[in-house]
């Protein structure tokens, strides 16, 4: 039983990494604010990278800027060792 909850809770990850809205794609935007805002530790921008690797840097920094201004996550550290977290 264990691993189909396992299998279970991988599909519904999935799932929401690649989800549609009807026929539309989700924006990049929102797949990155997705993904800070549901992670349950801190995360880096290489994390976020690595979660949605046909995503920019540049894009990743803008939105996670964004998200900082309007105060739904916040920065932990500094430089290379900077991770961001959920208010």
């Amino acid at each position: 039983m264990e691993f189909i909850t396992t299998v279970y809770a991988c599909y519904k990850e999935l799932d929401k990494r690649f989800a549609v809205i009807g026929s539309k794609k989700v924006t990049k935007q929102a797949r990155i604010e997705a993904t800070v805002l549901n992670s349950l530790t801190p995360i880096s921008k290489a994390d976020i990278g690595k979660i949605l690797p046909d995503v920019s840097a540049t894009t990743v920094e803008a939105v996670l800027g964004q998200m900082i201004r309007t105060g739904s996550i916040r920065k932990v550290g500094s430089g290379r060792g900077t991770k961001y977290v959920r208010n």
